[in-house]
């Protein structure tokens, strides 16, 4: 019997969105799956053999399109929007990832069950001259056509549900890991003593005054010389800090380059600012504390109530002030004060991992749903 077939729309390059690629993979074992993506930026991941990938649209970066002049931008989301209309005529079920993806689901289809999966929300009001500004009213006005909206936090649903009045299937799926990606180090008791004798701060993802970056670097001078401080991922801003012998910035690396980095870290840090709700909804929604968690680091979260409401309970956590060095660097010190305690954090992150932060826990609850959905129609 032939397999269904369930289309992904996703406006952004799918490639540099982890849950994303999780979901894929999980759909790819159950259903033939068509991707369709805007062609931007360079392709760096592999797919399974069932899923056949739609990049439309000329390449070019992403920087390159958020320059274009706004009637360049309208074009190319109008013939996103109609060559999708094309891809999805014969397809199942459309799960639509980000707003674009989503408004350009809802012009192409009238019949076909519809998902919705949010990364992250627009709380930002952009104007409707604007293309942002037009598919943020769309998405909003048009909420009811999705037969399941899901968020990676609690918190994000209650307020888009509020700001739309969707009155249908809300689920939770916070942006875990895969197990099946994230493999245990097969040394990891060695691993764990190389780390905390190297002693080496990570982190990994935006780099930003918004993520505590100078709050970690002042929080440098409260610790021993021998402790650095390792970043990867895009500059949101031109720090001066590339002089300090004490950092490391390496750059951006595709998702499934990340983990040899992370491996090699002895803490990572998740430090969010309080500066509006997709930051202080971290806790759930933020993929990087458990890819920590899966490479079993011990990790610095902000401490505000999401992150204590959700993680107070976990032995590997530990919290700090994000506006506060001192506060960055005592919790770096609790950590690295004893062999043994660090040995016991690193295998619990590990464990909490596999037994309850992985993406294949969390995204079982949403398979039943899709097949309901798809016996229905």
């Amino acid at each position: 019997m032939t397999k269904q077939t369930i289309a992904i729309v996703i406006y952004a390059n799918a490639d540099y969105y982890p849950p994303t690629i999780n979901a894929v993979h999980i759909l790819a074992e159950y259903y033939d799956v068509i991707l369709i993506c805007r062609n931007q930026d360079p392709s760096t991941w592999d797919y399974p053999d069932n899923v056949t990938v739609y990049r439309l649209g000329q390449y070019c970066s992403v920087r390159e399109k958020q320059q274009q002049r706004v009637w360049s931008k309208l074009q190319e989301y109008r013939n996103f929007i109609w060559q999708c209309r094309q891809i999805l005529a014969n397809v199942s079920l459309i799960y639509a990832y980000d707003a674009f993806g989503y408004v350009a689901a809802c012009l192409s289809i009238q019949k076909i069950p519809l998902i919705y999966q949010n990364h992250d929300l627009n709380i930002d009001r952009f104007p409707l001259s604007s293309l942002s500004g037009w598919v943020q009213k769309a998405e909003q006005a048009w909420s009811d056509r999705a037969q399941m909206l899901i968020f990676p936090s609690l918190e994000r649903a209650q307020y888009f549900q509020n700001l739309t009045k969707y009155s249908g299937l809300i689920k939770i799926v916070p942006n875990y890991p895969r197990i099946s990606f994230l493999q245990r180090d097969e040394n990891f008791d060695n691993l764990i003593a190389k780390r905390f004798s190297q002693r080496e701060i990570l982190l990994q993802g935006a780099i930003s005054r918004q993520n505590s970056l100078g709050e970690l670097l002042e929080s440098l001078d409260y610790l021993d010389d021998s402790i650095n401080l390792k970043l990867i991922g895009p500059l949101k801003q031109q720090e001066n800090f590339r002089t300090n012998k004490r950092v490391k910035y390496l750059g951006s690396f595709a998702y499934k380059e990340l983990t040899t980095h992370t491996q090699q870290a002895s803490i990572g840090v998740c430090l969010y600012k309080k500066i509006g709700l997709n930051y202080e909804t971290m806790a759930t929604a933020s993929n990087k504390i458990y890819e920590y968690a899966a490479c079993g680091l011990p990790v610095i979260v902000s401490d505000m109530p999401n992150y204590r409401k959700y993680l107070e309970q976990e032995s590997w956590i530990s919290f700090a002030d994000p506006d506060n060095p001192d506060s960055i660097a005592l919790a770096v010190k609790n950590i690295l004060s004893d062999l043994e305690q660090y040995q016991s954090m690193s295998w619990a992150a590990r464990r909490a991992f596999e037994e309850k932060y992985n993406y294949e826990s969390v995204f079982s609850d949403v398979l039943p749903q899709l097949e309901k959905l798809l016996i229905g129609r």
